[in-house]
């Protein structure tokens, strides 16, 4: 049963004060590695990647990264490296790994 002290406005669940976190990444591609097969560009959940004019991915949307792992794991050439770091709400971002 619920009492009356938890229905309403109230009741409602507040974040705690301070700034949120949100992992993201800065995503690296070593075009001398990359033979273009287009892996990360397809799977990419966030859609972080772009196709140049000759075939091979590009960073085009960095921001977008949330630090899955998805690209530089299934990479087949070991060409993309993701660094996760901490974005504060303020859009100023930190190494995770300090």
């Amino acid at each position: 049963m619920v009492s009356e002290e938890q229905e309403g406005p109230q009741a409602v669940a507040t974040a705690p004060a301070g700034r949120k976190k949100r992992r993201r990444g800065h995503v690296h591609v070593f075009d001398n590695w990359c033979k273009g097969c287009g892996i990360c560009i397809a799977f990419c959940p966030q859609h972080v990647y772009e196709m140049d004019e000759d075939g091979r991915p590009v960073v085009a949307h960095e921001d977008q990264c949330t630090a899955c792992h998805w690209c530089d794991v299934h990479c087949p050439d070991l060409a993309i490296v993701v660094t996760e770091v901490e974005e504060e709400t303020d859009g100023s971002a930190t190494d995770a790994g300090q």
